[in-house]
């Protein structure tokens, strides 16, 4: 039942900018005064019962206190914990649709703005460790596909080497190769006819985007090692960048034992904990993701679940409580998922990119005429 009076975090909420993004003062810093109004309050059904109304001074439109929660412009609110935890851990979709009691497009909908929320606090973290990282960096890519076994890609993975911190993700939709019956042929000709084949030397520009990526978070006083395995395309977008980044390349044969004496080693277990912890990565699984925009969505999760929710390790007290990112220096504990999930991260505020502004809009296509490739517009947020 909504309280007779509006609760005191309702009454003393003070609102940092504006919500609207066409506004001025959307992207008006800590330092300066934010100019409102104050319209009164609102009763509504849901918790708290009040919502208190602004009037920006600068656009002269209205906004509540709500816009700035997680929650706004949800029917129910206070999913995001349980979904992300449920996303990370092993569960399929319509599984945590039925642990919660809500619809799989629900589901999907969450996902879509859990993925948002994980990418904008993922390049805040990034542009806190510009010009500081000094320790090794490895590269690998995790094969999977989207859509069937027809469309495979490679999801080229770059982390530290020391600390596992995920640095960055980037999809490279490959052909499917190999042996295949002339069954399998037909049908691969048939996909590639309906959707279109994948770009040539996507794989390559992905790694170069990494590199630069590298390039841009590290120490100007150090030479930066990058370890990866032999596959020719990494050693040829290192090429392209010849003058432009300065890391030292060494290759391990993807022979060699993967245990912990293995270079590649902190690469080959951030992948078995993709493999491990996320259902549609699953070996002959029916949760496959259907489209590459949904397979990102949720590699952009458990990254942030990666770097700051599990720890380097689970055979100690003290090592399951640090995180990379603690070792980076870039959080103080591990992360709060309920305080996480409460306020609203805006894409101006935080300087998205241009170059990642089709991965937040979820824009994002493995072959040329992928039909699944952007949500309806009932699913936009």
């Amino acid at each position: 039942m909504p309280l007779r009076e509006p609760p005191s975090r309702v009454r003393d909420f003070v609102p940092p900018h504006c919500p609207h993004r066409e506004c001025p003062a959307h992207v008006i810093g800590a330092e300066q005064h934010f100019h409102f109004h104050r319209r009164g309050f609102q009763r509504i059904e849901r918790e708290p019962g009040w919502v208190r109304i602004f009037q920006c001074r600068h656009c002269m439109r209205y906004f509540r206190d709500s816009c700035f929660d997680m929650d706004y412009w949800k029917k129910r609110g206070g999913l995001w914990t349980r979904v992300f935890l449920g996303l990370t851990n092993g569960q399929a979709k319509r599984q945590i649709a039925r642990c919660i009691g809500v619809t799989s497009s629900t589901i999907d909908r969450i996902e879509r703005d859990l993925a948002k929320h994980c990418l904008l606090h993922h390049l805040g973290q990034l542009r806190e460790l510009r010009g500081r990282l000094d320790e090794p960096v490895v590269l690998d890519g995790f094969r999977t596909f989207a859509g069937s076994q027809y469309e495979t890609l490679d999801l080229n993975t770059t982390a530290t080497c020391e600390s596992g911190f995920v640095l960055h993700l980037g999809a490279a939709p490959l052909r499917r190769s190999g042996t295949m019956t002339p069954r399998q042929k037909v049908a691969r000709e048939e996909r590639d006819r309906r959707l279109g084949r994948p770009p040539r030397g996507i794989r390559r520009a992905v790694t170069r985007r990494a590199l630069r990526l590298i390039e841009w978070l590290r120490d100007p006083s150090r030479e930066i090692e990058l370890r990866s395995d032999e596959e020719p395309d990494y050693a040829r977008a290192l090429s392209d960048l010849a003058g432009e980044v300065h890391l030292r390349h060494v290759t391990v044969s993807s022979q060699a034992r993967r245990d912990e004496s293995n270079p590649l080693w902190r690469i080959n277990l951030i992948h078995l904990l993709m493999r491990h912890s996320l259902k549609s990565h699953t070996r002959e699984t029916i949760a496959h993701h259907k489209c590459l925009r949904a397979l990102m969505d949720r590699a952009l999760i458990l990254t942030t679940w990666l770097n700051n929710v599990k720890g380097i390790s689970e055979r100690s007290a003290r090592k399951s409580r640090t995180t990379p990112a603690m070792l980076l220096k870039l959080a103080e504990a591990p992360l709060d998922l309920s305080a996480f999930f409460t306020a609203r991260l805006f894409p101006g505020r935080e300087k998205l990119p241009s170059s990642v502004a089709h991965v937040y809009e979820g824009r994002l296509k493995a072959r040329p005429h992928e039909h699944r490739a952007v949500l309806p517009p009932v699913f936009r947020s």
